[in-house]
């Protein structure tokens, strides 16, 4: 990797981040509809290498071509030491690049290890029997039913895993039925979007980018707006007041440092839990509109394309 690569890149990808946070805040206000617009982002840029490489190079000369300069004698050819090479790993190029496999590998080996821990937690935990918990699911076709289970390692309710997926419930939340309708809707909301899918692609998109601020504000955004859209979904079948009170019960036990990054927890923290609750509280359709949607990651799309192909 070169200087020019690296500058290229975060350029490029601050550029597609920076246009698809702009989009989905002041495009539309339904959660939904801005969580889908933040999705198309995060799969952009996990194209852009892709697009780079396939597209021939739109060069841009920011300098003036080289003058021919007068040809050396050959006794002053002869005269010319070469420079001293430096080993190949000791070279800039090659630094920049191990200092970009290093940061790559380290949020590659915690999205592996996050996901590790929760089949190992899915795994050792115990299967929920309780009326109140099974009551949203028994109605779902054995295909997709998730497989929701009590955890003591678990510090609030979680779910993760393709469709279709599974829910875990901490002791302490599970004892607490009246909160089951409320907690069982939005995660079910979380398994039917497909939101751990496109976590798992915006950690992805977050290893290649990670020298990039923008791209982990976007990582960042997109999990608060899933967690919105989540919020939007469950209203659908949950009372509002019921739904407040339950984020509001859960975030007072909010999850430790330690919850796998694979993971989407239903809890809030203090700074979403104020956006979450406005959200909630007020009547706004949460049907999507899928022109609005399409336009703007088509507008996307068409500006990244040929951005992608740019060479300086």
């Amino acid at each position: 990797m070169t200087w020019t690569l690296l500058i290229s890149l975060l350029v490029k990808s601050s550029l597609i981040a920076g246009a698809g946070l702009a989009a989905s805040r002041h495009l539309t206000q339904r959660p939904i509809e801005r969580v889908d617009i933040l999705r198309g982002t995060v799969c952009l840029l996990l194209a852009l290498p892709v697009i780079m490489n396939a597209l021939p190079p739109i060069e841009l000369a920011l300098l003036p071509p080289l003058t021919d300069t007068p040809a050396l004698a050959a006794s002053e050819v002869a005269t010319l030491v070469p420079p001293p090479t430096a080993a190949r790993w000791a070279t800039p190029g090659a630094i920049l690049g191990g200092l970009w496999l290093l940061g790559a590998a380290l949020i590659s080996a915690r999205l592996a290890l996050g996901l590790r821990t929760l089949t190992r937690w899915t795994r050792k935990a115990a299967p929920v029997t309780c009326p109140a918990w099974l009551a949203p699911i028994d109605d779902l076709p054995p295909a997709d039913r998730p497989n929701l289970v009590c955890s003591d390692r678990v510090a609030g309710p979680l779910s993760w895993g393709v469709a279709p997926g599974a829910i875990l419930i901490d002791p302490a939340t599970l004892a607490e039925r009246h909160t089951a309708p409320a907690i069982m809707a939005h995660e079910l909301a979380h398994l039917r979007r497909h939101d751990w899918i496109f976590l798992v692609i915006s950690r992805v998109v977050l290893a290649i980018f990670w020298f990039n601020p923008l791209v982990w504000r976007l990582h960042a955004v997109l999990r608060q707006r899933s967690e919105e859209a989540a919020d939007a979904a469950a209203l659908g079948t949950v009372d509002r007041a019921l739904y407040a009170r339950t984020l509001v019960r859960l975030a007072a036990h909010p999850a430790p440092l330690l919850t796998p990054v694979a993971a989407l927890p239903m809890a809030a923290d203090s700074r979403t839990l104020k956006s979450r609750i406005a959200s909630i509280m007020i009547d706004a359709p949460a049907r999507r509109r899928p022109l609005t949607v399409a336009f703007c990651i088509g507008a996307l799309a068409l500006v990244a394309t040929p951005l992608a192909a740019f060479a300086v």
